[in-house]
């Protein structure tokens, strides 16, 4: 029904009712239903039961109202819908108007349905629970005779529970006659007072709020993952929110950047960016959010299938679009959240996306009420299941007891590791082989899954499998023999999400069903899920090196791992600084034969130097041949951003380049002079230098670049066309460092002993000889606060800008802000050293 027939029969002009419009349909879940019962003294007294559904009030009138006695069957005739406003009215209708007589709101309150309440209200039989201030317990209201529009007769029957009564004291309506208008209304009076308080705890109140601190936004935040269990906590300081089937998402915004990260931290941003869009439209300059990336429609359905279906980020093609569910703010505006209670971070979030007009950004309600009851209505609407969450916890980076998940499917990633022939009329393949990885990752086979593959998706993982077939299997006891037969192997790099029955006794699945490949999960984390014990949820220690996370398709081990002493920052944070500056430094890194400093344990222990590619060296890494003294050694090179972060993964903390291309590598196609001042020395004399250096190039006719060393100092390099060998342009620089020094003795030395440093520029030519290395542009040095080798434009020199001026955490703000790269012409500029130019600066016939 809708509202048109409520509408005809009454002269609004002339009672007090309200009008009233349709509104939203929530599910039981989203939003909790409410239920109103009006005392009516028209013609004839009776009782006007009102269930909200489908955005209006589902009513039958009951002539003797309800009985709490589950023998006592009473006559419910079905009438027209009622506006969601006219719950809480009560009044007198005047005489002349249709339902002429006194109203009283005789009972309000929530009713939970049992099973699909739509489709038990268009079958006939609708049974529910009520949480009300007069009833309680489950009820049933089931139809008598054909469906009809209106004036069908249903029964309103109390289930036999423990709010059940015989006698006279089943008599509800006779012992309990009083309005609960007051009550509601003092309710609602008191949820007012209550929303004024928190609506002034206003965003720029932050700092008023126990546990926000004030600090610097973190480079990276590991998600909080909640712990599966069996069963749901019965005592209270609980919060239960809807399980989502779609993506973890953790979002940072940084000024006019927006990032949405996946679980594994792998940055999804061009993926999701109509949901990078909405975010930017947020008021505030900078904050961490936590949600679940959803495919949803405007019946606020979701489905995993349409998420995986979405490309590149564009709305499907079946009514679903792209949305973020909001649960959580982790920093917001210079303050860290994370120890904040939820229910505060949880206000604060609302408040940050209340004013967003949009259907991108959705904020995840959450219900207080008793956690076994939410995950009986979850299971019964087929949802995969609910969140638990301590109402007063903090944020924690790790697995915790604080977050707990009751599932109602058995539902899990496994990993990928072979198929079989196809049989009969399927095409592609028959089935996929499945397992988990256990503690000793070792892959152990858990089963075939045969069903749930439609047309397209078996010729998509067909695709997929003809690129990763292997001889041999995964398992560590695969199928044999006959079981074998018309399988193949599968390298074990793919994740899918799989629903299934049950376990059986020898650990496979029982009618097991594919729902669609996770390539937001890491096969390395996949593990059979056992539900633990309520009482003996362990607690992971977030100082606790261990797990895993992957960045650019690597996997880094002790991904927490502090590895800039004083700075917090760890292998996962350089990973993601890598991943963040890739378009940058990969020019100056690909094809070069590279040396770099490596601090396995970080670089506050020990650390060394290593060029050549040993066999221990990930296959990530590039490997270069590079001629010696003795014959070939084998260099590593970084041509890609996997290998940057495989370089990270083993300890690597600085990049160190040869002056020379793979393509000529005898022939330097740069010259550096790395100006390194003695202690103490002021930061004025470097910057002279380097332009007195710039100067002198100038007018040889060499154009120059200037960069930051992130230590004490500057580099000037000379970007030139391969010509001339190693000796001769060590020679040459070594020509132009003297030259300085003899004219300028009192203020620089090209002289390397340390007794004739002091007080002075020493003119580093050593970085031009065959082997030796200059520390990359964009590459991080191990020192305090993680400084990075930074290419400049000249004129910052006398801007302030010092050899440590930009670090990690702030490097990829200011090549986000540039308009121009400083060194825009580096790469292309075709200067050559001429002749003339090796002569110009030699005493006599020795450099």
């Amino acid at each position: 029904m809708s509202l048109e027939k409520y509408w005809e029969k009454r002269d609004f002009s002339a009672t007090p009712e309200p009008r009233g419009k349709p509104g939203p349909r929530p599910t039981a879940l989203r939003s909790p239903l409410r239920y109103f019962i009006q005392r009516h003294h028209a013609r004839a007294l009776h009782y006007d039961f009102r269930l909200e559904l489908e955005g209006t009030l589902k009513s039958w009138a009951i002539p003797k109202g309800p009985s709490l006695n589950p023998a006592e069957k009473r006559l419910a005739v079905h009438v027209e819908d009622h506006p969601l406003s006219y719950g809480s009215f009560e009044g007198i209708i005047p005489a002349r108007q249709y339902g002429a007589g006194e109203v009283v709101l005789w009972d309000a309150g929530y009713w939970l349905p049992i099973g699909d309440p739509e489709h038990g209200y268009r079958k006939g039989r609708l049974k529910f629970e009520l949480q009300g201030e007069k009833l309680s317990g489950t009820w049933a209201l089931v139809r008598m005779g054909a469906a009809k529009q209106e004036k069908e007769n249903w029964l309103l029957i109390k289930e036999d529970d423990d709010s059940a009564r015989t006698g006279n004291d089943a008599n509800i309506t006779t012992l309990r006659p009083e309005s609960v208008l007051d009550k509601l209304q003092s309710r609602k009076q008191a949820a007012r007072q209550q929303s004024a308080r928190e609506d002034s705890r206003t965003l720029d109140g932050i700092p008023d709020l126990d546990g926000a601190v004030k600090k610097k936004m973190p480079a990276s935040v590991m998600p909080q993952l909640a712990t599966l269990v069996d069963t749901a906590p019965d005592s209270e300081g609980w919060v239960s929110e809807i399980k989502f089937d779609g993506y973890r998402a953790l979002s940072r915004i940084d000024g006019k950047k927006i990032q949405l990260l996946s679980r594994s931290g792998k940055d999804w941003t061009s993926k999701w960016q109509a949901v990078a869009d909405a975010l930017a439209q947020l008021k505030c300059r900078q904050a961490w959010l936590d949600g679940e990336m959803v495919a949803i429609d405007a019946d606020s359905n979701i489905s995993f299938q349409a998420l995986q279906n979405m490309t590149d980020g564009e709305d499907g093609q079946e009514g679903f679009h792209l949305a973020y569910y909001l649960f959580d703010v982790i920093y917001l505006d210079g303050y860290d959240l994370s120890e904040m209670a939820l229910i505060d971070r949880k206000l604060l979030l609302k408040q940050l996306i209340g004013n967003y007009q949009g259907d991108r950004l959705l904020y995840s309600e959450h219900m207080d009420a008793k956690v076994a009851d939410v995950a009986k209505q979850a299971c019964r609407h087929q949802m995969e299941g609910i969140i638990i969450k301590s109402a007063d916890a903090g944020y924690r980076q790790s697995r915790s007891r604080n977050w707990l998940k009751l599932k109602c499917k058995n539902r899990q990633e496994f990993v990928l590791g072979g198929y079989t022939d196809p049989a009969g009329s399927r095409e592609a393949f028959g089935a996929v082989l499945v397992g988990t990885y256990n503690d000793k990752r070792e892959l152990v086979y858990a089963g075939r899954v045969g069903t749930g593959f439609d047309g397209g998706t078996l010729k998509e993982l067909m695709k997929k499998f003809s690129a990763i077939e292997q001889a041999d299997s995964a398992f560590l006891s695969p199928p044999s023999g006959v079981a074998a037969h018309g399988v193949h192997w599968l390298k074990p790099v793919l994740v899918a999400e799989i629903e299934f029955a049950q376990w059986t006794e020898s650990g496979t699945l029982r009618h097991a069903s594919f729902i669609a490949l996770r390539d937001d999960k890491k096969p390395g984390d996949i593990h059979r899920e056992n539900p633990a014990k309520l009482g003996q949820v362990e607690e992971e220690d977030p100082s606790k090196e261990g797990g895993e996370q992957e960045v650019a398709g690597v996997r880094l081990t002790h991904p927490d791992r502090v590895v800039f002493a004083g700075t917090g920052l760890s292998k996962h944070d350089l990973a993601l600084y890598y991943e963040t500056v890739q378009e940058w430094i990969l020019p100056h890194l690909k094809k070069r034969p590279l040396t770099i400093v490596r601090c396995p344990q970080g670089g506050e222990n020990k650390c060394f130097f290593q060029k050549h590619a040993a066999e221990t060296i990930p296959d990530g890494i590039g490997r270069i041949a590079v001629p010696e003294s003795e014959g070939t050694a084998v260099y590593m090179m970084a041509n890609t951003l996997e290998a940057l972060v495989a370089l990270v993964q083993i300890g690597a903390l600085e990049l160190h380049t040869w002056g020379s291309h793979q393509r000529a590598l005898m022939k330097p196609d740069r010259i550096t002079f790395d100006l390194d001042p003695a202690p103490g020395l002021q930061w004025q004399r470097t910057v002279e230098a380097a332009q007195l250096m710039r100067g002198l190039l100038t007018e040889v006719g060499l154009q120059s670049f200037v960069k930051t060393t992130g230590g004490k100092g500057l580099h000037v390099v000379v970007p030139i066309v391969p010509g001339y060998g190693w000796d001769e342009l060590k020679a040459w620089s070594h020509s132009i460092a003297d030259y300085i020094a003899d004219i300028l003795p009192a203020q620089f030395t090209s002289n390397s002993r340390k007794s004739s440093r002091d007080g002075k520029i020493f003119l580093d030519y050593l970085r031009n000889g065959q082997g030796a290395t200059a520390v990359a542009a964009y590459s991080p040095r191990n020192r305090e606060h993680a400084p990075v080798s930074t290419p400049l434009f000249w004129e910052e020199l006398d801007e302030g800008v010092r050899s440590d001026t930009f670090t990690i955490k702030n490097l990829p703000g200011r090549l986000q802000q540039l308009q121009q790269d400083p060194w825009q012409d580096y790469f292309t500029l075709k200067q050559k050293i001429s002749s003339k130019m090796l002569r110009l600066f030699q005493r006599g016939e020795t450099a």
